[in-house]
């Protein structure tokens, strides 16, 4: 494999006059598309009239150095199939049924939409959408292609046919099936495409890559897989042709280990592929991606370097033994020298995994290059189990986006958060006016509570900002199927097919709901910072502490650190671990009792993204000692306010949760030292398998280092921190971002 040639390749193109290219075809197909368009056409044909607009006017993108057919020409480079073009301000071609339908979720109800517009712009709460994640976050399941192909699919749904019930139930079914065949006519022009392009090539490697896509594009996606590379091909060619056809961002490619380990060691066992082949064709699958974009250029906003494409390894097997195989050593091994950054890696870990396995895992950690996601399944799988999920199931997860901990079975969003402390800031700083504006009549904090009628008001406010988002959902997001469907992504949820219904109209097998808490270590150490100088030692009034915290602590600094030197989340302290696990059980209470958007489960987790820094720019002082416009804590790690010496401690406080509460995911970032010895990284992961620690965000590096590398870039092109729910090079970070990380807790 010539690495150097495949990369020039790729960037000459992702890298150059790449928005031009995509608003140039959104432009010629909006036309066609409306051209073609009569009243009283359905969504689903006119999501059909789309896939077939797209389908005849791409030109595919063929790199004469890589053995895959994919490119379309049709995204922007960062773009993961969702419609709006990330970084510019335009709709892309996949966007024609959402843009033509998209004011029905405002008619519907112009004052529903109006208070959700406000509530959002409070920063109350986070929907990747109107009322509906609609074009992001979508696990795309590839299994059913790399099992039956497009035409098992295709035959499924035709055969479904005879059983439909009306005219819906018969145009979704007639829809999956227009969407294999579209399939099949795009992968078919690649290979038209690599034929012409074979008359003139001169090139040895190239003309066998061209070879290679000519033949296996006039099978893949129609017919299933029958090689190794035809699985990987597959999967390549499925990433950006369902994202160029839906208006819909696939991210993630499943649990390749598990799901490719057949196709290898057949090809390996007829002699038809080396271990080295296939490393080398691993090697160029992860390059293709991590390719799109350049990982020098500065991440400043909300989402500069997030692609959300992502692959699970490890875990366990059907049987729950654990899964450590010749691909996953592969693909850990790839990522690590080939240093990609995207897909990101998510893996799935237990106290039973091989070393063989976690020291492959944490290699690249303790060098400090940082691009894994490290779930435990110890954690995740009881969580998964009392959500209401069969074992089989639960054993079979896979963390999906950033770190969406999910199954086959549905369409799940992780992009939506609920920020618990903004009713906090409501309730302690009084903000009454505010309140008004977001029509929600929190339990103000005044000076004469005790402690557990303040705790009350607390956990009262925290379940009517879950009520208010619930609210907006079931009433608003009841339409999104007269908006868009998907049939292609449908298709591949177990029970679409056969409930004869595209996953917004209820086809999918469980319509739960995923809100995504951030908030809770900041709320615990202000309430115990109050517990304890206020109603314990009585130092304070509570009247006299809600001053100095309205006050933005000015002209109180004693005090301010009074309460941060109390006991707090992540310190292991009885007191404080007491206290934690008591909220976390009572938001748990209360969401065990909700319904959610579609009817099902309302599940929990606790995680933020970039909104540690540009929500907590916009948060008022808490009683925790931050002060306004500080960060806030990641997800469960504690605040960095919190200056904890001993991990060991971090450890024991997430010891005193019950994991099995948080089906939505939870996420602790840690900072060790750099290159500690690998096996006492094995033993910290080990550690923290017993833990309710379920996705870990592990750096190992030193503020040391870190400021070093503020000043000298040059000396550390490979140091690869875990920003949020992605990675970057260190000295791509914004000077803002840089700091954000240097000011994190580090641990002996």
């Amino acid at each position: 494999m010539n690495e150097t040639q495949l990369r020039k390749e790729l960037y000459d193109f992702y890298l150059q006059g790449d928005a031009e290219r995509a608003r140039a075809f959104a432009q010629k197909c909006f036309p066609k598309m409306d051209a073609r368009f009569f009243e009283g056409m359905s969504v689903a044909s006119q999501k059909c009239l789309q896939y077939d607009v797209i389908c005849e006017e791409f030109e595919p993108v063929i790199f004469r150095h890589c053995p895959y057919f994919f490119e379309t020409g049709v995204l922007t480079s960062l773009s993961d199939g969702a419609f709006h073009a990330k970084g510019h301000d335009f709709h892309q071609a996949n966007a024609w049924v959402y843009a033509r339908n998209q004011h029905l979720f405002e008619d519907q109800d112009p004052e529903l939409h109006r208070i959700t517009q406000v509530q959002k712009e409070e920063k109350l709460y986070l929907i990747c959408g109107p009322y509906n994640d609609v074009n992001q976050h979508f696990n795309f399941n590839s299994r059913p292609f790399l099992e039956i192909g497009a035409k098992g699919i295709y035959e499924l749904a035709k055969a479904e046919l005879a059983n439909a019930k009306n005219e819906g139930e018969a145009e979704f079914l007639r829809s999956v099936c227009h969407g294999m065949t579209v399939l099949r006519k795009m992968a078919e022009k690649f290979a038209a495409k690599a034929e012409r392009i074979l008359e003139t090539e001169s090139d040895a490697d190239c003309r066998k890559n061209l070879a290679l896509i000519a033949s296996t594009a006039r099978r893949i996606p129609w017919e299933a897989p029958q090689t190794f590379y035809e699985a990987l091909a597959s999967l390549a060619f499925l990433r950006t042709a369902m994202g160029s056809l839906e208006g819909a961002g696939p991210n993630t490619f499943g649990r390749l280990d598990k799901d490719l380990i057949s196709f290898y060691r057949a090809d390996l066992a007829c002699g038809r592929l080396t271990q080295e082949e296939a490393y080398a064709l691993i090697c160029r699958f992860l390059l293709i991606w991590d390719c799109h974009y350049d990982h020098d250029m500065i991440m400043a906003g909300y989402a500069d370097h997030e692609l959300e494409n992502t692959y699970t390894l490890g875990g366990c097997d059907d049987n729950g033994e654990p899964l450590c195989n010749e691909l996953t050593l592969a693909f850990l091994r790839a990522t690590r020298e080939e240093r990609i950054i995207f897909p990101k890696i998510k893996c799935r870990y237990s106290k039973n995994s091989p070393d063989a396995y976690l020291e492959e895992l944490c290699r690249a950690i303790v060098a400090g290059t940082t691009t894994v996601l490290i779930q435990n399944d110890d954690a995740t799988v009881p969580a998964i189990l009392r959500s209401g999920r069969p074992l089989e199931e639960a054993r079979d997860y896979y963390v999906a986006g950033c770190w969406g901990m999910g199954t086959n079975q549905e369409k799940f969003d992780h992009g939506s958060y609920l920020n618990l402390l903004k009713p906090f800031e409501f309730s302690i700083h009084g903000l009454r006016e505010k309140a008004k504006l977001v029509e929600i009549d929190f339990e103000m904090i005044e000076g004469d509570e005790d402690f557990e009628e303040l705790y009350r008001k607390t956990l009262r406010n925290c379940e009517l900002v879950l009520d208010a988002k619930l609210d907006k959902t079931r009433r608003g997001g009841q339409i999104f199927s007269k908006v868009s469907v998907f049939p292609i992504f449908s298709s591949t949820l177990e029970d679409c097919i056969r409930n004869r219904a595209d996953f917004t109209m209820g086809g999918a097998r469980y319509q739960d709901d995923y809100q995504l808490l951030f908030g809770l270590p900041n709320i615990v150490d202000s309430l115990m910072a109050i517990k304890t100088l206020v109603f314990d030692e009585k130092k304070y009034t509570l009247f006299d502490y809600l001053t100095a915290v309205r006050a933005n602590w000015e002209g109180h600094e004693e005090m301010r650190l009074q309460a941060v030197r109390c006991h707090g989340w992540g310190d292991g302290e009885e007191d404080s671990c007491a206290l934690a696990n008591r909220l976390n059980n009572d938001l748990f209470a209360i969401f065990q009792k909700k319904v959610g958007t579609y009817g099902g489960k309302v599940h929990m987790g606790h995680l933020t993204y970039t909104e540690i820094r540009f929500w907590g720019e916009a948060t008022l002082a808490t009683p925790d000692g931050r002060k306004n416009g500080e960060y806030f804590a990641q997800g469960l790690t504690p605040s960095r306010l919190k200056r904890i010496p001993c991990v060991n401690d971090v450890i024991n406080s997430l010891a005193c949760l019950d994991p099995s509460t948080m089906a939505a995911n939870s996420v602790v970032n840690i900072i060790l030292p750099p290159k500690i010895p690998l096996d006492r990284c094995v033993a910290f992961l080990r550690a923290c398998a017993g833990t309710a620690m379920q996705a870990l965000q592990l750096n190992c590096t030193s503020r040391e280092e870190l400021l070093d590398a503020q000043k000298h870039p040059e000396k550390y092109p490979d140091l690869i921190v875990r920003v949020t729910g992605f990675s970057a090079k260190f000295t791509s970070l914004s000077r803002e971002w840089q700091n954000e990380v240097i000011t994190r807790n580090f641990y002996e």
